[in-house]
């Protein structure tokens, strides 16, 4: 595996993150807490009611720039429900994505702010293991929409909405989610392909264009890692620091035998990037690329684990094909 010490948790995320700087005296619900209304499976997921909510959301749709949001307080609803304030442009959201959206979370009860991410770091979810009602605003709405989300105690937070430590904030509580979907984030690479020279072990692809190994027509090693681009993404520029998700295949250069895939889990490999936290060749090759493309790496022993590694890694030089497909 590409790791070299313990890599970031796959889903950071979870409620935490959504949540994570609303309350640090107590800390936010954590997803265990409320996995009994948080976590359905992706059949129970109805998209919400739409309907006018008593939320008037003002100001740019732009995730650096906070809404202006006046609630008419108290608000609660039995069922939950959404507003689309601004329509988007783009493609329909369904409850399989992983959305990225800017957000501003408000007690329906109090009309007060719990947590925004708008200038901060963007919330990514998996829509299929987030709380209920956030699952259900989402799903069926577009990319590029700004909608306000009145999410019903019954698909909300539970008990552990206490431990946001605010006066009527509790499991009765209907919360308002404001969110300004951005993207869905893709679960391949995506861009231009790009012709790789002949002397490279050639990526092998399924029906669905998944790569699931290599021909390797030439097993010598580089004197260097080779990071070669075949897709070419049109997403940020990765930079050192950043957290990177990712899929990818490992093989061993000599023979081309697969020895690890993340495909073949239930989660893409999600890690922090040119900090140590994975092997120099990844650190090398993957710094510098962008988000949305697909990247063959070919990394000698030297910036792989060696040629008698301990552990359990392969020996010697190896080859790994890397779909990009988010970072921040």
């Amino acid at each position: 595996m590409p790791r070299r010490i313990a890599a970031l948790p796959a889903t950071a995320v979870a409620l935490a993150v959504l949540l994570g700087s609303c309350a640090s005296e107590p800390e936010a619900p954590s997803q265990a807490e409320q996995s009994a209304s948080a976590t359905e499976s992706a059949a129970a997921i109805e998209p919400a009611v739409t309907a006018d909510l008593p939320v008037e959301v003002t100001g740019e749709v732009n995730p650096d720039v906070a809404p202006q949001v006046q609630i008419t307080t108290p608000l609660s609803v039995e069922e939950t429900t959404r507003e689309v304030v601004a329509p988007g442009s783009g493609e329909e959201i369904t409850v399989e994505d992983r959305v990225q959206f800017a957000y501003a979370l408000y007690a329906g009860s109090t009309g007060e702010l719990l947590d925004s991410s708008y200038g901060a770091t963007d919330a990514r979810f998996e829509l299929a293991e987030v709380t209920k009602g956030i699952a259900r605003g989402l799903v069926g709405a577009h990319v590029g929409d700004r909608l306000t989300i009145a999410i019903a105690p019954d698909d909300g937070f539970g008990e552990a909405a206490a431990q946001f430590g605010k006066e009527g904030v509790d499991a009765t509580t209907t919360f308002v989610l404001v969110a300004d979907v951005e993207r869905i984030i893709p679960t391949q690479a995506t861009g231009e392909a790009v012709e790789p020279p002949a002397n490279l072990p050639a990526v092998d692809v399924d029906e669905q264009g998944v790569p699931t190994g290599f021909t390797v027509s030439d097993p010598t090693p580089p004197a260097d890692t080779v990071a070669q681009t075949l897709i070419r993404g049109t997403g940020p520029v990765i930079t050192s620091g950043m957290t990177v998700t990712m899929q990818y295949v490992g093989a061993t250069l000599a023979d081309g035998e697969v020895f690890e895939s993340s495909w073949t889990g239930t989660e893409p490999f999600q890690t922090a990037i040119g900090t140590g936290q994975v092997i120099p060749g990844w650190d090398e090759g993957i710094v510098g690329q962008t988000v949305g493309s697909r990247v063959l790496l070919v990394i000698p022993a030297a910036d792989a684990y060696g040629e008698e590694p301990t552990g359990g890694q392969p020996a010697g030089a190896l080859v790994f094909v890397v779909d990009i497909l988010d970072a921040y």
